[in-house]
């Protein structure tokens, strides 16, 4: 669907219904239209012909069509298009999100698929990009530039500068995806300065992901060749990289909530902004929302509808190059979406290429993303070296604190799930996982290998043979016993289960959590990005304790451990 052919009987076609020539195939009566380019709403009628608008105006057109949708004063908006979000991260396949956001709106995404790319390869982007043409979503890709994130992750793949190129020029593909290494981009790094002369010989986009940079370092990113941040937290770092030249991606997601921080500046009204997701799970999608929940926070906020309805139409289809779509105007995609109100944003219908829109029904085959957690798990210990700081969760953030040695709550492992198996610990706070039991994942970003919050020596091998024999997932084990679970087989990320289903079984993982003191709202959200090495402060990988600020992993001294004692949850023995 997403790659729709513009041959020019088609065009012509389209020239004869908008003249009134030939009668079209949809027409949408009495809408008030909302032009998000010229930020008016107008009473007009709207003609379809082909899957595109041929024409819109007043009744005294006198449009004809095969069929006739009443809209009765209803507002008629471009559909919303997220410029930037990783599906994998809703837990879903495309069909199944699409299952989850179609009702909310959304006509089209631009996925990022490097979580799955990080466990199979290019034969993950290839995977979404297939698997999107059948979701009933228009589905675009941008190709990950950092697989892994960094030299400091092993994951299931490393993708090349030269495999970069090839995905770069697959059919769906609109440039290259956030380049999360920025210390590899401002020092000079020869991989990643080839990945940079990739995007730049096909001539797209180049998504940047510039957490925590400021002053000269942001120029100096922004010289490199970047287009855009999705990583500014206050008001002063999205003005600092809109002086750059760089589009802000105003991010709201599961685990990073940047939206209210960042109104003061949207209020400014910038030319070149979104809204973006990033990562965002089945159960918001379902109790809050996609896009449309972040349209309703811009709007109490301030904004005028038609500006806060730029930020999800025209400008992402704007800078992805996206040329026909993100507006309800003659030759543009039909992609729209009819609205009750510019309040609350309740749908009452979306179009995609003038046809009400259904889900898919069919999810490709995924094969391999197994799990395999190395020779000697059942009987594993998980040492934590006693000088090394604790980091500090926050419930909405994905960047974390460093805390004194010693003030550690609860134990995080990290274990390699791809055969080799490193493994490492370190104390955390904030999450309120210490009074035992624990949380396992096999999303771990971005390299996703296994991740295990809370817990004795036990209940973590006990989880690691849980997600072991899913093929990957979310897990809840305390007593040696599995309490609740998600299974996740594609990949180990993603389930084909409609969303309902999935985010049931996320809550009861949830709810299993929280029985066990966990207070982060979205803890299989939160905890899967405790690994990611790119975002500070400390991160920890099978292969240690990583401090993100001086891109470094802290030596473990093996003389000093703290560890949990095999015989009771919670007592700390020191050896």
């Amino acid at each position: 669907m997403q790659f729709d052919s513009d041959r020019q009987g088609d065009r012509r076609r389209l020239v004869r219904v908008a003249r009134g020539q030939e009668a079209g195939d949809l027409l949408i009566r009495g809408a008030q239209v909302v032009q998000p380019a010229t930020r008016e709403i107008f009473e007009a009628d709207v003609l379809v012909a082909g899957g595109r608008v041929a024409a819109l105006g007043g009744a005294g057109m006198n449009f004809e069509a095969a069929r006739t949708i009443e809209a009765r004063g209803a507002f008629l908006a471009p559909g919303f298009i997220d410029g930037h979000i990783h599906i994998e991260s809703s837990l879903l396949t495309p069909a199944g999100f699409a299952r989850a956001v179609l009702p909310r709106g959304t006509v089209g995404v631009v996925a990022e698929p490097h979580e799955v790319v990080n466990v199979l390869g290019v034969r993950g982007l290839e995977w979404m990009l297939e698997a999107g043409a059948s979701s009933g979503l228009r589905v675009w890709a941008s190709a990950p530039s950092c697989v892994p994130a960094s030299e400091f992750e092993d994951g299931g793949a490393h993708v090349t500068a030269a495999e970069t190129a090839r995905m770069l020029r697959v059919l769906g593909v609109l440039g290259l995806a956030e380049m999360m290494n920025y210390p590899g981009v401002l020092g000079g790094d020869e991989e990643v300065w080839n990945i940079l002369e990739a995007g730049r010989a096909v001539g797209g986009r180049m998504d940047g992901h510039a957490a925590g940079v400021h002053g000269r370092e942001l120029m100096a990113y922004a010289a490199a060749g970047l287009h855009s941040d999705h990583e500014a937290a206050t008001p002063e770092e999205a003005r600092q990289r809109l002086r750059a030249g760089l589009w802000l991606m105003v991010r709201e997601g599961s685990a990073a909530r940047n939206l209210n921080a960042l109104l003061p500046v949207l209020l400014e009204r910038p030319r070149r902004a979104m809204l973006v997701s990033d990562d965002v799970s089945v159960d918001e999608l379902l109790q809050l929302g996609h896009l449309d929940r972040l349209l309703r926070t811009c709007v109490a906020g301030g904004l005028h509808p038609a500006d806060a309805l730029s930020l999800v139409t025209c400008n992402p289809a704007e800078y992805w190059g996206l040329h026909d779509c993100g507006l309800i105007a003659p030759g543009y995609h039909a992609d729209m979406v009819l609205l009750r109100d510019l309040q609350g944003f309740e749908v009452l219908e979306t179009f995609i290429g003038g046809t009400e829109a259904r889900p898919g029904e069919v999810t490709p085959p995924l094969d391999g993303g197994g799990i395999d957690l190395g020779a000697g798990w059942d009987t594993a210990t998980f040492d934590v070296p006693t000088h090394w700081p604790v980091m500090q969760i926050s419930p909405d953030q994905i960047t974390t604190g460093r805390g004194a040695p010693g003030s550690g709550e609860a134990r995080l492992v990290v274990a390699d799930r791809y055969g080799r198996g490193h493994r490492a610990a370190c104390w955390t706070s904030g999450s309120g996982m210490g009074g035992g039991g624990t949380l396992g994942l096999s999303i771990l970003h971005d390299a996703h290998n296994a991740a295990f919050l809370g817990g004795s020596d036990r209940d973590v091998r006990a989880a690691g043979r849980a997600l072991r024999e899913m093929g990957g997932g979310a897990v809840v084990v305390s007593g040696g016993v599995v309490r609740a679970s998600l299974p996740l087989p594609y990949a180990g990320l993603m389930t084909d289960l409609p969303p309902q289903q999935a985010a049931a079984h996320l809550g009861e993982v949830t709810a299993a959590a929280r029985a066990l003191g966990c207070v982060l709202p979205y803890p299989v959200t939160t905890l899967s990005f405790l690994g990611l090495s790119v975002i500070p402060a400390l991160k920890l990988t099978p292969r240690g304790l990583l401090d993100v600020e001086e891109w470094k992993l802290l030596e473990p001294v093996r003389q000093e451990f703290v560890k949990w004692s095999q015989e009771s949850v919670g007592g700390i023995v020191k050896e």
